[in-house]
């Protein structure tokens, strides 16, 4: 019976190193998931209808820290959550509009792709990346649930001022989306944690982190094939849209981390959450909606956004551990 009891905790325990080993090298795995879903899109392309699963699998591992206290707390500060909304949907799309229309002029299809991709809501990984990174995961959900709710308007409102692109949303459908990749899992297992008194945080949450960070770069990588064909055919215009995407989402998460310091105060956890909650858009939501009413131009900037995204949220995700610990 100990032989057994022992074999199981050596099994545990290699699962649960194993889950250690990949947070600690997420930088290297996120951007070679990238790779592989450029090189191999045939062979992930057949798991795309399952990334909204695997989200919701995240969310609800993620989630299982959670209690209703810490909503209520979150809730309970409103300002932390206006001034966060108002940076992501007011501030960073005026921001963007400016720098791409000096680049690429006002009225390009182009500068629509690009402020359209920092008109959708803030991303449902984030709350993988707050739970990843011990953060507020409250506060992020809280905040993530307010930016899907008001996006229906703010979308179609900002492009229309920014870009004059006109474009209706699907708002149930987007609506039933967030709520089967974050809403529900994420209510569920704060459920679950109240129900069983703490128990699937101590206990099950620990066990089931390496599930969560397994699926990371599958989603990545399958999230990356959308990228392969526009890379195997770049022009000089390509690689400009490449690198202000990347030098955007390098600035909305250093934004981010320096909103969430004055606004933290001192709070680690509530520091990590806010800087996330800047810095992660959802960029599958755009893409969509890139591909639904829009042309190639429009669809490039949204695309290319995915792997730049991720990968910074790994890198970003160390640094700030770096900066919290030299507090």
């Amino acid at each position: 019976m100990s032989v057994k009891k022992d074999g199981c905790t050596d099994l545990l325990s290699l699962w649960m190193r194993l889950g250690d080993w990949i947070g600690s090298h997420l930088m290297l795995i996120v951007p070679a998931g990238v790779a592989v879903g450029v090189l191999f899109p045939h062979v992930l392309l057949p798991l795309k209808p399952l990334v909204p699963t695997f989200f919701a699998v995240m969310t609800f591992q993620n989630s299982l820290s959670n209690n209703l206290a810490a909503m209520r707390t979150a809730v309970r500060r409103p300002w932390i959550i206006a001034i966060t909304i108002l940076t992501v949907h007011l501030a960073m799309p005026l921001i963007v509009f400016a720098l791409a229309s000096l680049l690429f002029g006002p009225t390009t299809p182009t500068v629509a792709g690009i402020v359209l991709e920092y008109t959708v809501p803030i991303g449902a990984s984030t709350i993988m990346w707050i739970g990843m990174f011990a953060g507020e995961v409250a506060l992020g959900l809280c905040t993530l649930l307010v930016s899907t709710l008001i996006s229906p308007i703010t979308i179609p409102l900002t492009l229309q001022l920014l870009a004059g692109a006109a474009v209706e949303i699907d708002a149930p459908g987007m609506m039933g989306s967030m709520a089967y990749m974050v809403a529900l899992p994420a209510l569920v297992a704060t459920v679950f944690n109240e129900a069983s008194h703490g128990w699937a945080q101590r206990e099950l949450a620990p066990a089931t982190t390496p599930v969560s960070r397994l699926l990371l770069p599958i989603i990545v990588a399958t999230n990356a094939t959308g990228i392969s064909k526009p890379l195997h055919n770049l022009t000089p215009t390509l690689v400009g849209i490449m690198i202000l995407m990347l030098c955007l989402a390098i600035g909305s998460f250093l934004a981010g981390m320096a909103l969430a310091h004055r606004l933290s105060k001192g709070d680690e956890a509530r520091f990590v959450a806010l800087s996330f909650s800047c810095g992660i858009r959802n960029v599958t939501a755009g893409a969509l909606l890139a591909s639904q009413y829009f042309g190639p131009e429009v669809m490039f900037p949204a695309i290319i956004a995915t792997p730049f995204q991720q990968v910074l949220a790994a890198i970003f995700g160390r640094v700030m551990k770096l900066v919290l610990e030299r507090k």
